[in-house]
């Protein structure tokens, strides 16, 4: 079967995307190592600097949120896959700086344990580094432990808040009181009613029957909260939104 799709080599995907990205906004983004996207003007050293990790196809995440008042830098892997850890070191020997590092990681088996690996190998080298773990999608359950939770779409306005706080010349300790405070009131859920797969292979990842639905799924087509029949946008929608008003448990007058 003819593949579908506007590419050329397929193992040649992330760097044709990361090398189009670049050139598309120059004045706002660039390569500062091997899928390691950076700020084209940086801001200044006495700043934490604000980075985060994943795999290539998520686009516009998470890259596409290096820039001003939000990400310092995004170190990328090949697509749906996390980048290594000996890549994420290099990242952060760049921003090495005595105000340290926010390392933004999503809940996901090999971005914790690259995360975990790199953190490890930056403090021998005297980089100071902390990190932060999303955990927003509520797939798993209502009163799932936090270590079940996979980290979705909410890191997206965490990448703002953070970024902006940074920006103001907040310190690590301080950033990480704002992150947790963040992740502490948000939840994410997905929908889906039709197949993944794979970019470079076809490989199908996930395949929901005509007329099933899933909520809860996954952002690579993994399961989540049960397949179930195919209803309404306004069913859907009044199902997925009465799941997360019961985790947040919003209070009328509340704030962010």
């Amino acid at each position: 079967m003819i593949k579908q799709k506007f590419i050329n080599q397929p193992e040649n995907i992330t760097q044709e995307l990361l090398d189009g990205f670049t050139m598309a906004y120059a004045d706002q983004v660039k390569l500062g190592g091997e899928n390691i996207i950076v700020r084209t003007n940086p801001k200044c050293d006495s700043k934490v600097a604000i980075v985060t990790l994943g795999g290539a196809g998520h686009e516009p995440a998470l890259s596409g949120f290096v820039g001003e008042g939000m990400l310092d830098c995004s170190v990328v892997g090949d697509i749906f896959a996390a980048p290594g850890a000996q890549r994420l070191f290099q990242a952060l020997q760049l921003f090495k700086r005595e105000a340290g590092i926010l390392l933004v990681v999503l809940n996901h088996s090999g971005d914790v344990m690259s995360a975990n690996m790199a953190c490890q190998l930056a403090e021998r080298a005297g980089i100071k580094v902390k990190s932060i773990m999303t955990h927003d999608d509520i797939s798993a359950g209502l009163d799932a432990p936090v270590d079940d939770c996979r980290g979705l779409a909410g890191c997206i306005p965490l990448y703002k808040i953070l970024g902006a706080a940074a920006e103001e010349g907040k310190t690590l300790d301080e950033l990480i009181e704002i992150g947790e405070r963040f992740n502490n009131q948000v939840a994410t859920l997905a929908v889906a009613m039709g197949k993944c797969t794979h970019p470079q292979n076809d490989a199908v990842i996930s395949d929901l029957p005509d007329g099933i639905m899933e909520i809860g799924m996954g952002q690579h087509g993994e399961g989540g909260g049960g397949r179930q029949n195919l209803i309404s946008a306004d069913d859907t929608a009044e199902k997925m939104i009465g799941l997360l008003m019961k985790k947040i448990k919003p209070q009328s007058g509340d704030k962010a």
